[in-house]
């Protein structure tokens, strides 16, 4: 789950009163995820004493100023109005339904599964689970609007690969190093080649490593000897 009236019915599905349920800031969150679980894939809330929340993630202009960095006086008051509007924006989710955002990208998800984005799209995509899916949409609208951006590749391969590292070769920009951390096999490997089309545009290029890192001169952990690749 990744959506607060997400959190809200699934707690109610699995008898809780959701009167009593808590929500407080995220000491750690993803920009494309409303709940910050203790696991990505959490469905389970009975044992969680708070609901880890994303507030900026459609509400920054509510939360702005109650949950600025520099905003340190009256912590008990300032995480009771937290979990109270909280409460209340879960009541109007439930009413309201469906955001304009989630809106856009239902309608995004119906044309990739029609083929509009190419016939191998929808079986790579579906390699994803549904929060996966949600972050590849997020981040597909988001470069809709700001256009083409490494940044974007960036973040996609942090949320979506675990333990994978990119970086920008410092002999040609147009060159872009991943390392993913896994072992290579075909699940992975359509991941991979699902993040780069959608998300590095021409001229760069893409070098993954898959379970061996390469060698970076200055940093020995990566240049232990049948531990490292040559590139």
């Amino acid at each position: 789950m990744n959506y607060l009236w997400e959190a809200v019915l699934a707690a109610g599905e699995q008898g809780m009163d959701t009167d009593r349920l808590r929500f407080g800031m995220a000491e750690r969150f993803s920009g494309y995820m409303e709940l910050s679980n203790p696991y990505l894939n959490q469905q389970e809330l009975s044992g969680l004493p708070v609901i880890e929340m994303n507030p900026y993630y459609r509400f920054y202009h509510i939360f702005k100023e109650l949950c600025h960095p520099d905003q340190e006086e009256f912590p008990r008051l300032r995480e009771s109005m937290f979990n109270m509007i909280f409460h209340l924006l879960a009541e109007n989710d439930i009413l309201s339904g469906m955001t304009r955002k989630e809106y856009y990208k239902e309608l995004l998800f119906r044309d990739i599964r029609e083929g509009l984005y190419g016939s191998l799209i929808p079986e790579e995509i579906g390699l994803f689970d549904r929060n996966g899916r949600e972050t590849l949409l997020s981040g597909m609208l988001r470069q809709y609007e700001t256009g083409s951006s490494l940044d974007i590749f960036k973040d996609m391969m942090e949320d979506l690969i675990e333990e994978s590292i990119v970086y920008q070769s410092n002999d040609d920009f147009r060159e872009i190093l991943v390392f993913a951390g896994q072992r290579e096999e075909e699940g992975i490997r359509k991941k991979m080649d699902l993040l780069i089309r959608l998300f590095v545009e021409l001229p760069y290029h893409v070098e993954i490593y898959y379970e061996h890192h390469f060698g970076i001169m200055g940093i020995d952990c990566t240049m232990e000897m049948d531990e490292m690749v040559l590139c």
